[in-house]
């Protein structure tokens, strides 16, 4: 049977949509691969080794093969030059030695699944301190624990979606639950505070983790 003439016309016209498509697509495959190169080329520099013997350290190591997956695909999607740095300083923590340390899947997985507004809200929690008129603890200093709320309140660009930042970072352990004491001997809102693994992931990301107080 002959093709009818609209479906020819459409075949035709929808011919320059398929090649830009495939133009696009072929440009964001080779943008993935250029970054996971970036990461294995950093911790590669980093132990200060050629990339024969980092193939070496990781050929028939099953953790640190699955280290080496993570940390690639991680590179591939991200945008932020940071994080490439970061996953290939965890890389090359988890290649140097004889055998990888326990937490370098973990530190991995939790910088997979950070991108820019998780970063500015874990570095808020981690360094900004609560002033006394936001919380009142019997007259102690300023302290680093943050309602959710008064987090959407402190970065409004990031109030909606609040809720789902602070909620990725506790599931990896970046951030804690303090068990909901806003004041003393009355049960509130969850209050978060920043663990020593959410420190070191803005560490390894290169934010300055220096205390400051709120305005």
């Amino acid at each position: 049977l002959g093709a009818t003439p609209a479906l020819v016309t459409a075949v035709v016209a929808s011919a320059p949509i398929l090649k830009l498509a495939h133009r696009l697509f072929a440009s964001a495959v080779d943008r993935r691969q250029d970054r996971a190169s970036q990461a294995l080329e950093q911790a590669a520099a980093i132990l200060d080794v050629g990339l024969e013997i980092l193939e070496e350290r990781v050929s028939g190591h099953d953790v640190r093969l699955e280290l080496l997956a993570r940390v690639l695909e991680a590179a591939a999607k991200t945008p932020l030059d940071q994080k490439i740095s970061a996953l290939a300083s965890v890389l090359a923590y988890g290649l140097d030695g004889e055998e990888p340390p326990s937490d370098a899947l973990i530190i991995a997985a939790a910088l997979a699944d950070m991108e820019a507004p998780h970063i500015v809200v874990l570095r808020h929690i981690a360094t900004v301190k609560v002033l006394q008129d936001d919380l009142r603890q019997d007259g102690r200093q300023s302290i680093r624990r943050w309602t959710v709320k008064q987090i959407g309140d402190a970065i409004p660009e990031l109030s909606d979606v609040m809720y789902g930042l602070v909620g990725l970072l506790a599931r990896h352990g970046l951030v804690r639950d303090l068990g909901g004491g806003t004041y003393p001997g009355t049960i509130g809102p969850s209050v978060w505070r920043a663990t020593a693994l959410g420190q070191r992931c803005l560490f390894l990301l290169g934010e300055d983790t220096a205390e400051r107080d709120s305005t």
